[in-house]
């Protein structure tokens, strides 16, 4: 599971410091000097724009890339005023004159990879300004070091459709949280398993229960979760919910423990995911698998109960097109809970 690291940035001195930071976690990745530059160009653009245009400050974010490939992945929102024409904004020179916007053109020209998501008050109707409950913008930008060995095709293709983010009640070091993702003979088994808790206690039955799926061979998700359950018994517990797609087959299934929210969009048919009561390593019923169709375009969004589950996808218009992990990082801006860890993992 990634680690994320973040910086808030809410003027200009703190630019400097995030900027610094991540050119010491890019450094070892293996990026040239002339790659490490061009990076600290990128977070300097985005943490200047943070300063001036944010309204009560941004956040940068920064990782290594789900997929396996050696590379940076930066993450940056913000609550602030939106961006009216995000076309215009990546155009060199241009300014959207009241939001994040000069020196896209740079960001995008330095890095491999480049997605927002922002929506601008005025810009939608009526009805879908009433339904949005914040604005700002959201940005995630790759870069790949030159010449790195690329993962295995369909391994790299595979995790392209998936994002996943988790973090630590604020205030902790350790996440109680984890997600798992796997694959196996074409099936992709995906988990979001969330330790009682938090703190060392619930990170501690967290590795349990995600050390027990990687030995994962292709079995439903069902008996996954059975095999948690034996090995979580010395622990404080958890809950989980474990998806396994077939792609090739088109149809998926699905099997959880407690209140892990799992959610489904785009599906050939009506999608109601149900778990079961208990805990796994302490109290549990019996497990039942949910087998469902799959097709191009549906959307899996799994989220532990650091996530509120008020969010509605009808007030993101357009969210749904865009990047896994995009998707994954707008949730935890806009719902994930200070006072709990929170994940989400997204899969399409």
């Amino acid at each position: 599971m990634r680690v994320f690291h973040s910086q808030e940035i809410k003027d200009e001195a703190q630019v400097g410091g995030a900027r610094r930071a991540v050119q010491r976690f890019a450094a070892p990745l293996g990026f040239s000097d002339d790659e490490l530059a061009e990076i600290a160009i990128v977070v300097q653009e985005i943490g200047t724009n943070a300063a001036k245009y944010s309204r009560v400050g941004g956040r940068l974010h920064w990782t290594t890339p789900l997929d396996g490939s050696a590379g940076l992945e930066l993450f940056y929102w913000d609550k602030g005023p939106g961006i009216f024409d995000i076309e215009a904004a990546v155009r060199d020179g241009v300014t959207t004159g009241g939001g994040l916007g000069t020196g896209f053109g740079a960001i995008r020209r330095l890095t491999d990879e480049l997605d927002i998501y922002s929506i601008q008050r005025g810009t939608t109707s009526r009805l879908l300004h009433a339904r949005r409950t914040t604005h700002g913008t959201a940005l995630l930008c790759r870069k790949r070091v030159a010449g790195a060995a690329a993962p295995p095709a369909d391994e790299g293709a595979g995790r392209r459709h998936i994002g996943a983010w988790s973090r630590c009640r604020a205030g902790e070091e350790v996440n109680g949280d984890g997600y798992f993702v796997g694959r196996h003979g074409g099936r992709l088994l995906l988990a979001v398993v969330d330790g009682l808790g938090h703190g060392r206690g619930a990170r501690d039955a967290t590795a349990a229960a995600l050390g027990t799926f990687e030995d994962w061979a292709g079995e439903p998700p069902d008996e996954l979760l059975a095999a948690a359950h034996d090995a979580l018994r010395a622990t404080r517990g958890a809950v989980a919910a474990a998806v396994v797609i077939d792609r090739e087959g088109e149809r998926f299934q699905y099997a959880g423990v407690g209140n892990v929210d799992v959610r489904v969009f785009n599906s050939p048919e009506p999608v109601r995911p149900v778990p079961v009561n208990g805990t796994l390593g302490s109290r549990l019923s019996s497990l039942r698998v949910w087998p469902y169709r799959w097709s191009e375009g549906t959307t899996v969004v799994i989220t532990s109960d650091g996530v509120s589950a008020t969010w509605d996808i009808n007030s993101y218009p357009g969210l749904l097109s865009k990047s896994p992990q995009l998707f994954a990082g707008v949730l935890l801006r806009d719902y994930g809970r200070d006072s709990d860890d929170a994940t989400a993992l997204v899969v399409r």
